[in-house]
């Protein structure tokens, strides 16, 4: 496992402006959560702000919450749309329902009909600090925990446009990781970790895991993960000790890591490393399944990679400077080390920063064959006549011949000649340049010669619809649509019916 930081995050960083304006005062932007997907990355910050990345493209986007409160938890989910949750200091909880792009080969009426970007807002629920927010796969359930010890059940409803909040378990200690498998909802506290389960609409089981309570209270995580080909949930201990339990909280199994540990385990090779002298934690922290094979731990700004099924420390990173939030997708994991600094570990390169030329790049690397000078031969003149005539008397065309303008070279029959050789490289840069040149750039790179003409600014429409509230360009038709509901109310036509803002 060749785990590593392939290039630095600059280019993303940069667009993230290092300052906002609130009224007349201007307020520095930190990023303070993170999380991503295959397709994009999502930066809460200090400033009420989501930045919503693309990764394909390149763009950012402003994803604006109702105030401008400290993000402390992101979390993405990609359903039918891509639903954005972001959770602040002061308990209310943010979501951005982000249509998908349509596929190319939709009829042009729906792409026209294309539907803007939501929010919903929970609030009056939470009464402290979001620390874990976790979806459900169809994103229809968003489970949240703050530092009071408070879990909430939040049930979206997209065709009534909806939601509804619940608490279901009060542990009264700080809620460190939750993780959701099926109908399960692990919930590690730093007092204890404990399974709960649904029995009807309103009551919720909750089962320890273990039998003996932890001494100090603690910043431990817990998850659920596949373990000798089982689904098993895996605790943090005091001790560099994890805890093997089953899905009904017995635990089978008490692994020890202390010992290993101390054996000399591969360093993972960062750009930036830290100066400082390396600090050795005593325990280990929050848990992360990574490439669905190995645990990933973070404990006291290091980050451990373990393999349970070999029992082995297969990689550590100790010289980073701190983490202040970390996510893990597939082979990928992103690391918010301070407030404009991310680190991206990966076992591949990030396929999405990769160009045409850099994924055809041996095209223009010279060759030893390429290098050497080959002596040419000597070129005699013919005659016409007597070169005409060879060909006349020949079978036909020859390697090397021009019939009509056009060489034949039978690359089938050699592919391993030079020359043939020299000619598929050609062609392949020739058709390389054919599609460079049919790619559309951005017209404002064009030098374009004149006085630039003064453009009116045209009024800007809030990209986010508040879910219950109407935005300024739909109240006059609104009204009108008031207008007709009444007249046909009055006729006996009228129909209860729910409207959608688009």
């Amino acid at each position: 496992m060749e785990l590593r930081e392939w290039s630095p995050l600059v280019n993303l960083v940069n667009k993230i402006p290092t300052t906002v304006q609130r009224g007349l005062l201007f307020h520095d932007v930190s990023i303070t959560c993170v999380d991503l997907i295959d397709e994009f990355v999502a930066l809460g910050t200090n400033v009420g702000i989501v930045f919503w990345y693309n990764r394909k493209s390149g763009s950012v986007e402003r994803l604006q919450a109702e105030s401008s409160n400290y993000l402390t938890c992101v979390r993405i989910i990609s359903t039918v749309e891509f639903m954005v949750a972001a959770g602040c200091r002061q308990g209310c909880i943010h979501i951005f329902q982000i249509p998908k792009e349509a596929p190319p080969d939709v009829c042009a009426e729906l792409l026209l009909k294309s539907k803007p970007k939501e929010r919903y807002t929970i609030r009056n629920v939470h009464r402290a600090e979001i620390n874990d927010l976790v979806w459900s796969k169809n994103g229809m359930k968003l489970f949240s925990g703050d530092s009071s010890g408070v879990v909430v059940l939040t049930g979206i409803n997209y065709q009534l446009k909806t939601c509804d909040a619940r608490e279901i378990v009060n542990e009264k200690y700080q809620i460190v990781q939750m993780s959701l498998q099926k109908d399960k909802l692990l919930v590690s506290t730093a007092y204890r970790t404990v399974i709960c389960t649904q029995e009807d609409s309103k009551r919720w089981r909750v089962a320890q895991v273990g039998k003996k309570d932890r001494k100090l209270l603690s910043h431990f995580g817990a998850v659920f993960h596949e373990y000798h080909k089982q689904i098993q949930i895996v605790t943090t201990r005091s001790g560099f000790r994890l805890w093997v339990a089953d899905l009904e909280g017995d635990v089978a199994q008490t692994l020890i890591f202390k010992e290993l540990i101390k054996v000399p385990s591969l360093e993972i090779p960062i750009l930036n490393p830290s100066k400082h002298p390396i600090r050795i934690p005593t325990t280990f922290g929050t848990l992360y399944t990574f490439q669905d094979k190995y645990l990933l731990s973070v404990a006291n700004d290091m980050l451990f990679v373990l393999d349970l099924d070999q029992m082995k420390v297969v990689a550590s990173l100790t010289r980073l400077r701190r983490i202040i939030d970390i996510s893990v997708h597939k082979h990928e994991i992103l690391i918010v080390e301070s407030s404009r600094s991310l680190v991206r570990l990966s076992t591949l390169p990030d396929s999405s920063q990769a160009t045409i030329l850099y994924k055809n790049l041996e095209l223009f690397t010279t060759t030893d064959s390429d290098s050497q000078i080959v002596v040419a031969d000597e070129c005699l003149e013919q005659d016409t006549d007597s070169g005409s005539l060879s060909n006349v008397a020949g079978n036909g065309p020859t390697e090397g011949d021009v019939v009509d303008g056009i060489e034949s070279v039978p690359l089938e029959e050699n592919p391993s000649s030079e020359g043939s050789h020299h000619l598929i490289t050609h062609l392949k840069k020739l058709e390389l340049f054919e599609t460079l040149n049919e790619l559309k750039y951005d017209e404002s790179i064009l030098f374009k010669s004149g006085r630039k003409t003064k453009r009116k600014h045209k009024t800007k429409i809030n990209p986010i619809v508040e879910i219950g509230q109407i935005p300024k360009e739909f109240e006059g038709d609104l009204a009108v649509a008031a207008a007709t509901a009444s007249s046909a109310a009055v006729n006996g036509d009228g129909k209860g019916e729910c409207q959608v803002l688009q």
